[in-house]
């Protein structure tokens, strides 16, 4: 708790500085969120032309790609740009800071930093969500809106888990930026339309070995209560908050196993 109340008092200290910057700061939020502008043209497009993929309709893909782009700057708000300063620590031996201070490492890496740069993307995909939510005629009682909240939690730390397991790889390679863009920019990517339109071992793979499926596939299935288009087993789209629990806590064994490989720059 004492570190929640330090990292509420820096949240501010840290705006403050940023917005030092004046124009530059707010580009910021502006140029991160003209790619995902882009990216839902890109869907309107393709929908108007082809009506459905694979029985999913505009919306509902622009749904998915909603909670993959929410869930994902959620997640890099807190341990993006904290994980790329890692590699950065480790690579430039100034690492070392944050593990004599009195304070988990874990938790040090996360507070001393903010990602800024992700909250417009937050806010779009907040907007689209209830435009989506509009255009599908969903609403949310009390019951839905847990189970909503649920699921969403559980992909904000599917996201969280894979960019602390692919950052984490520095204490291996010291350089670890190109594999955190192949599995956070690449593979996610492919989430961006449903999983179902691919092979039966992709689908696999996006599900039982890197996944990303959970991030917004299965819960878009539960929010939709689609039971039309099941993969592997019916209760799937349930699971996404004990994936995101499990996934997470393997992330974070991730990252000791890498602090105990690391022997500082005396070595």
């Amino acid at each position: 708790m004492r570190f929640l109340k330090l990292y509420a008092r820096f949240i501010p200290i840290y705006f403050k500085s940023k917005t030092e910057h004046g124009f530059g700061f707010y580009m910021d939020f502006v140029g991160f969120a003209l790619n995902h502008v882009v990216s839902y043209f890109v869907i309107w497009a393709l929908m108007s032309r082809f009506q459905t993929i694979n029985g999913w309709n505009m919306y509902e893909v622009m749904l998915m790609y909603t909670l993959n782009m929410l869930t994902f700057g959620i997640a890099a708000v807190f341990f993006f740009f904290q994980m790329t300063d890692v590699e950065e620590d480790v690579h430039m031996g100034t690492f070392d800071s944050l593990l004599v201070k009195p304070i988990n490492p874990f938790v040090h890496m996360i507070i001393r930093a903010f990602g800024h740069f992700f909250l417009g993307d937050i806010v779009i995909a907040v907007g689209m969500l209830v435009f989506c939510f509009h255009k599908l005629g969903l609403s949310l009682d009390f019951g839905s809106a847990i189970a909503f909240i649920a699921v969403l939690l559980g992909g904000v730390l599917v996201q969280a888990a894979f960019i602390v397991i692919s950052g984490s790889a520095c204490f291996w390679l010291v350089r670890s930026r190109s594999l955190m863009n192949m599995v956070l920019f690449g593979i996610r990517d492919l989430m961006d339309y449903p999983v179902s339109i691919y092979g039966t071992v992709l689908r696999g793979v996006l599900t039982f070995v890197i996944p990303y499926a959970f991030v917004n596939f299965y819960p878009a299935q539960l929010i939709l209560n689609r039971n039309d288009d099941a993969l592997f087993a019916s209760w799937l789209p349930y699971a996404t908050p004990a994936v995101g629990l499990l996934l997470f806590a393997i992330g974070y064994r991730v990252w000791n196993a890498g602090l105990n490989r690391y022997q500082g720059t005396g070595s």
